[in-house]
């Protein structure tokens, strides 16, 4: 029971609704990104081409997030497939040769460090 109480006071930060992270506000900001591309899709087609930059730049700030977030998921599925492909050519080298065993052991121990 002390362990629980002592990792609650340890906790360091709170999950906010309103993170950058969380795909709720991504697909409502792509709603209003949307909703505000064709708003402006249709005032340019009507001519009116100051006020269809403007609400067309209103629909980019809606999209950002969503942007940053799917950038950001696209780079760590690269990261582990990076890692993937290192742990396959790097395991052979690891079983064979003993000059890697211990670079690799140098690495671990500067890492977790």
């Amino acid at each position: 029971m002390g362990e629980l109480r002592r990792s609650r006071r340890h906790r360091t930060a709170r999950p906010s609704w309103f993170a950058w992270d969380n795909y709720l506000i991504g697909v409502v900001g792509l709603a209003f990104a949307v909703a505000f591309g064709t708003a402006a899709a249709i005032l340019a087609q009507a001519g009116h081409h100051p006020p269809a930059l403007a609400v067309a730049a209103f629909a980019g700030l809606f999209a950002t997030p969503a942007a940053v977030q799917a950038i950001g998921e696209l780079f760590a599925g690269l990261a582990l497939v990076g890692m993937l492909l290192g742990s396959i050519v790097l395991l052979p080298a690891l079983l064979v040769s003993p000059t890697v065993r211990r670079w690799a052991k140098r690495r671990w121990a500067r890492a977790t460090v």
